[in-house]
């Protein structure tokens, strides 16, 4: 009997005992795991409202893509769209989209004459600001040589990215013909390096896509005096082949 009085005694020793109140240092860890989860929530937040504000623009690119018609109407809505959704979150595709816009209304026959060239510029500036945040876009850096080009830059200033467009994308078929019209523009101005993959471009758009190699060639180098050197002592067949074709269109 006196062990279970004693342990009773114990208890109600313990009982009697002052209960420790809580402490701030107790509240710490879940008040940060708290105020973490609602950074977290707002910048997820941001980001849900820029990609819901920019889903019009990148169904309005994607669309250009596949009808190659320019939105003209929409064009001053779709800007702001992009610029609003990169006001919420600063993401290279968003800048990428807006130098896109820019650069379809510096194409655009219905923008005023006097708008083009700030449209170009904003074009040039936009995706600029992209490739400084991810480097690895051939079709940005292509897009860049050819704005340059047309706005009469340097001839240095517009085979530089035109290499870079080759050195992220080679194997980039949709850009083959583009390339090789704009590296036959400049083909004075290539080094060795440049004119090596100039005739790579040739040949991989002669396999893969001919009529529109031939379209570019035709308006670039419709005497293949240039492709001529490029490819007489590598690939002469080709050559033969393209001279054949556009032998055809004369």
């Amino acid at each position: 009997m006196r062990p279970t009085r004693t342990r009773r005694a114990q208890a109600r020793s313990h009982s009697a005992l002052p209960q420790r109140a809580p402490t701030a240092r107790s509240y710490g860890l879940p008040l940060a795991v708290a105020l973490l989860a609602l950074v977290v929530l707002a910048l997820a937040w941001q980001r849900l409202q820029a990609a819901f504000r920019y889903l019009p623009v990148d169904r309005a690119i994607a669309r250009y893509h596949t009808e190659r018609e320019i939105p003209t109407d929409r064009l001053t809505v779709l800007i702001d769209f992009a610029r609003q959704a990169i006001g919420r979150h600063d993401h290279y595709r968003y800048r990428d989209g807006l130098s896109q816009l820019h650069y379809l209304r510096g194409l655009d026959p219905y923008t005023p004459a006097l708008e083009r060239r700030p449209a170009y510029a904003e074009a040039e500036a936009e995706a600029v600001h992209s490739l400084q945040q991810a480097p690895a876009q051939p079709e940005t850096w292509l897009r860049l040589a050819t704005i340059r080009w047309i706005l009469h830059d340097e001839p240095e200033n517009i085979v530089a990215p035109w290499k870079m467009s080759v050195f992220t994308g080679r194997t980039h078929s949709a850009l083959y013909a583009q390339r090789v019209e704009l590296g036959l523009a400049h083909r004075a101005f290539l080094d060795e390096e440049g004119r090596a993959m100039l005739r790579d471009q040739l040949l991989l758009a002669w396999k893969t896509h001919p009529g529109t190699l031939i379209q570019a060639l035709a308006r670039r180098d419709r005497g293949l005096e240039v492709t001529r050197g490029l490819l007489e002592f590598n690939d002469p067949s080709a050559l033969q082949e393209m001279e054949a074709w556009l032998e055809k269109l004369r």
